[in-house]
């Protein structure tokens, strides 16, 4: 309350919208409650960081990307209801979804059941088909960027908003690797040109932290993260993945491969898996979206209120363009030792190098020889 009090943009108006409290702090930017009262509506209003500020480069792609991620009309997307300028800083009007995020729900319940876990995957794939449809890239799926409504919706926001925001604080290697690096797929790291199936990649190993409650890759910096992902193998712990069906273990590893050409190769195909597994789930008797440990129904008095997911993610498209997506020749294509091979010392070297900091010039040596005492030179005006 204290920080609420004395927060100036309680109270601002940005276009239509009345800032009544503050919701989350980042380092993208601080995010507000806010109310529209011609639609009479909450919202939620992002305000970017001040670095924005005097990078007009930047802000013109945050605007171009804002205004292309508002043309995303899915019930499983965070809507863009506005952008722009006003009080000296830049904002976002978003749909306000009354939940919480999956980071913030999977810290509380330590892991996800399968069948939550998959659920969960499922909604958001569907959100990614829609967008990808549209040419949008989300390039930053990660638990922190899906949200989970007290009515079991599941929505993905911050698209088009990662590339942008994070051109500025994120990690960066050679000024082109844009991403969370637990989350980002060895062509990314690599600065390679990349399509929607690094939303593949990030979504598979969301859906490998839902089931565990850890992260398959990490270190004690983001390099050794990049590293470990681009030549250490997927981790499949025996006390988690044994005994769970193998159609959950071969959906993973299919969204995670580390050459793309061997990694599904779209949304209808991951929907496709996704579905084969909850199926398996189902036979299997793990059918049940209740917390790790937890009867369904009894939820704990530290944790999140949150309806069960009882939605059907099941793509739309027709059989046969799935069973196409599925045998589709790309996963039959042998994996290329671009993508298989570890780093060498001398690769590690350079982008240890290409992160640290500049050194300053060293002074230029001079091309010519220098003038003799006390002769003039046409050129040496104003020494005398």
């Amino acid at each position: 309350m204290a920080e609420t009090e004395a927060d100036p943009i309680i109270g601002q108006q940005f276009g239509n919208v009345v800032v009544k409290g503050i919701l989350g702090r980042g380092g993208m930017g601080a995010v507000y409650l806010g109310y529209h009262p011609g639609l009479d509506m909450k919202v939620a209003v992002k305000l970017l960081p001040d670095l924005f500020v005097g990078r007009k480069e930047l802000v013109e792609r945050f605007l171009r990307e804002a205004r292309l991620s508002g043309k995303l009309q899915h019930p499983n997307i965070v809507r863009t209801l506005d952008v722009g300028y006003q009080n000296g800083v830049y904002y976002l009007v978003m749909e306000y979804v009354e939940g919480v995020d999956a980071q913030r729900l999977l810290s509380h319940e330590g892991r996800f059941s399968p069948m939550r876990a998959i659920n969960i995957a499922g909604f958001v794939a569907r959100a990614l088909g829609e967008a990808h449809a549209q040419g949008v890239i989300h390039r930053d799926i990660k638990p922190a960027n899906i949200m989970i409504g007290r009515d079991g919706k599941v929505k993905v926001t911050d698209f088009g908003l990662a590339r942008s925001l994070q051109a500025t604080t994120a990690l960066t290697l050679s000024n082109q690797v844009l991403g969370t690096p637990h989350y980002m797929a060895p062509e990314q790291i690599k600065s390679m040109e990349i399509d929607e199936r690094v939303d593949i990649y990030a979504l598979g190993i969301t859906l490998w932290q839902f089931l565990t409650g850890k992260l398959p890759f990490d270190g004690p910096t983001p390099m050794a993260v990049l590293l470990a992902a681009m030549n250490d193998p997927l981790p499949l712990p025996e006390d988690i993945f044994t005994k769970l069906p193998r159609e959950l273990r071969e959906a993973i590893v299919a969204m995670t491969a580390k050459d793309p050409r061997r990694r599904l190769p779209n949304i209808a195909a991951v929907l496709a898996v996704l579905k084969k597994a909850r199926d398996a789930l189902r036979t299997a008797g793990l059918d049940s979206t209740a917390p790790v440990g937890q009867a369904q129904g009894a939820p704990r008095a530290s944790e999140p209120a949150v309806a069960p997911l009882s939605e059907n993610f099941d793509a739309t498209g027709g059989e046969d363009a799935i069973k196409r997506a599925l045998n589709s020749a790309i996963l039959q294509r042998p994996a290329e030792a671009n993508f298989t091979r570890p780093l060498g010392a001398a690769e590690i070297a350079e982008r240890k190098r290409a992160t640290a900091p500049l050194s300053p010039p060293a002074p230029a040596r001079p091309t010519t020889k220098p003038l003799k005492p006390g002769v003039r030179h046409h050129t040496d005006r104003g020494h005398q």
